[in-house]
């Protein structure tokens, strides 16, 4: 870790996050005293793998090369090895200028590159690149970020405040935006989009999913969320959300995912609706879920199969019948009663949140 190697210890006066952030300060100027770094064809040679044909089908050739914590600033020496697929340059000191030397690898499929000092997505056209994963950089936007057959996209760990795509990009089928600084999902048109990763930001409802009709994976967990809005009957393949961590106060809002008919796993753990505190909470993380609200959301959406970690047992099930069987006997009145009260606590809610920010 930074913080012992670097000997740096928090005073009474000092909070550990800014023993971090000091701790990032001596990294990156440690970074910048560094001599360039040049890539030798000796090293790459001995960090080839995965031997395979040719793209042209007329030989064999090593396909993958791994060049992780080699404290490299240029790679020039790269474009020499034109049947590389899959190139990971992970843990060095490349920037978007000395990354731009991939895009001379006609056959390159898969960039890796976490922990350098990427400031932009934003690479040249290549006419096969499907994946880019560029995680703990110094990214802050994604409108430069366009290939043509882009599937996976994952920029975990930046500073991007906007998700502002300039560009459609139809094949793109996962988006990974984890730990970022995001507070609104914009309408996105990713047609085949199926998973779509948004844990760790600032985003407070999820209105702008409406055209993903395709998505079968939604994980915002640590989220402000509190609206669970966005969800309609096109979402006819989502199986997956995971809410754990946000502010979900009410049933009133959990019934909004009604309309889901492929969901069957649901986290709420950590959500006010289940008893959390709607943040992480190291000491709850093991707590038991409250029977009678897994019962609640099982009478809710039938077709639950997991709630939280836990699978819905046979009893659960027989349980919620009964609930909805009362619920059905109790009536509308009393429905419209219960989701009067539930908006009175949410306004309470919401208004404690305006008063802490």
């Amino acid at each position: 870790m930074l913080k012992s190697h670097f000997n740096l210890v928090a005073t009474d006066s000092e909070s550990e996050e800014e023993v971090v952030e000091a701790a990032s300060v001596v990294e990156e100027t440690v970074k910048e005293e560094l001599p360039p770094r040049r890539l030798q064809k000796s090293e790459v040679c001995t960090r080839l793998s995965m031997l395979g044909k040719t793209a042209s089908g007329d030989g064999y050739t090593f396909l993958k090369c791994k060049l992780v914590g080699m404290n490299i600033t240029r790679i020039d020496v790269i474009r020499s090895y034109k049947h590389i697929m899959f190139l990971d340059v992970s843990n060095n000191l490349l920037d978007l200028d000395a990354l731009q030397v991939v895009t001379q690898l006609p056959n390159l499929i898969l960039i890796h590159a976490d922990e350098n000092r990427i400031a932009s997505a934003g690479l040249k056209q290549m006419k096969y690149l499907q994946v880019i994963i560029f995680n703990n950089n110094q990214i802050t936007s994604l409108a430069d970020v366009f290939q043509e057959q882009l599937s996976t996209l994952e920029l975990g760990f930046n500073k991007i405040k906007t998700i502002d795509f300039k560009f459609k990009m139809p094949t793109m089928r996962v988006l990974d935006l984890r730990n970022n600084l995001i507070t609104e999902i914009p309408p996105l048109e990713f047609p085949k989009l199926d998973s779509l990763y948004l844990a760790g930001n600032k985003i407070k409802t999820l209105a702008g999913i409406e055209l993903l009709v395709n998505l079968r994976v939604l994980h915002v967990r640590n989220n402000p969320i509190r609206y669970l809005d966005g969800f309609n009957e096109d979402h006819t393949k989502l199986q997956y959300i995971n809410l754990r961590n946000c502010r979900v106060t009410t049933l009133r809002q959990v019934r909004k995912l009604k309309v889901l008919k492929a969901l069957d796993t649901l986290v709420l753990k950590g959500c006010p609706y289940m008893g959390g505190a709607g943040d992480e909470d190291p000491e709850n993380k093991d707590e038991e879920d409250d029977p009678q609200i897994r019962v609640e959301l099982l009478a809710t959406m039938p077709r639950l199969k997991r709630i939280n970690k836990d699978i819905v047992t046979p009893e659960e099930r027989e349980e919620s019948k009964q609930l909805l069987a009362q619920w059905a006997e109790e009536g509308e009145k009393e429905e419209e009663e219960i989701e009067i009260e539930e908006q009175q606590v949410e306004e309470e809610m919401s208004h404690v949140e305006e008063e802490q920010d």
